[in-house]
């Protein structure tokens, strides 16, 4: 089920990176999300998300996704695990530091 919340902070995301003009990751978007509402989003809420900006697409750089204007893609399952496992890597790393 799409959470409406989880969508607008995605959008919020690509929104931000855009203004900024920093690189719109799959793996950025989940730090971004889990910050503001202590939860990772689904491929749906990323695909809707990505349908309310339809100037940008997933593009596939390695096994990395970023959002770009050249990318054409939605997100997959497979994206969503391997940003998923990063994600959960980079957290404990960040956690590990943070604790001296």
């Amino acid at each position: 089920m799409i959470d409406p919340q989880i969508v607008k902070l995605a959008v919020e995301y690509l929104d931000d990176c855009v203004v900024r003009k920093t690189a719109a990751t799959l793996v950025g978007m989940h730090w971004y999300i889990d910050g503001r509402n202590k939860t990772l989003p689904l491929t749906e809420e990323v695909n809707a998300a990505l349908c309310k900006r339809p100037a940008l697409g997933a593009e596939r750089v390695g096994r990395r996704v970023v959002f770009t204007h050249a990318g054409k893609d939605f997100v997959t399952n497979e994206d969503m695990r391997r940003a998923d496992k990063r994600y959960r890597r980079e957290f404990e790393q960040k956690l590990r530091k943070l604790q001296g």
